[in-house]
């Protein structure tokens, strides 16, 4: 095994990929979908940082009060999450479920999702989505959130 020398210095080779991304040091970023104002949470764009053509990775926060996006489903991609910090609920084909630090989410091509914080503290979700050319999405309103008595 080679140890590159410093903290992350990489071998020369493809300039469009990083192997290792230290993700504190990207921006967050508001997700605010085209032609819209209102803010859907915020991400750390990991997949751009990394040059990944593939997959889709980023790391959102979902603050007290928000969601991450709109309530849809992608006719070709699967996604998966795995949540970081805090708590927040996932609603998937109409049915919500609490999920907490250290769950992981699947979700197969075809199912409707969102992500929504409930709380009163922020929660950070870790995504990973395969990019699927010709994959498109479709919208449906968000279902009724959950009792939470």
């Amino acid at each position: 095994m080679r140890l590159w020398p410093g903290r992350f210095d990489q071998p020369s080779g493809d300039e469009g990929m990083k192997h290792i991304v230290r993700a504190g040091d990207l921006e967050w970023e508001p997700k605010i979908f085209p032609g819209e104002t209102t803010r859907s949470g915020e991400f750390k764009a990991l997949w751009k940082a990394h040059g990944s053509s593939q997959f889709e990775m980023r790391l959102t926060r979902i603050g007290p009060g928000e969601t991450n996006t709109k309530y849809h489903t992608h006719s070709r991609e699967e996604e998966w999450f795995y949540v970081t910090m805090g708590s927040c609920h996932v609603c998937i084909n109409g049915d919500w479920f609490l999920i907490e630090r250290g769950d992981s989410v699947f979700k197969p091509v075809g199912d409707y999702h969102i992500f929504r914080n409930f709380g009163d503290a922020p929660c950070e979700v870790l995504m990973l989505g395969s990019n699927v050319e010709g994959s498109t999405a479709e919208r449906r309103p968000e279902p009724e959130p959950p009792r939470l008595d």
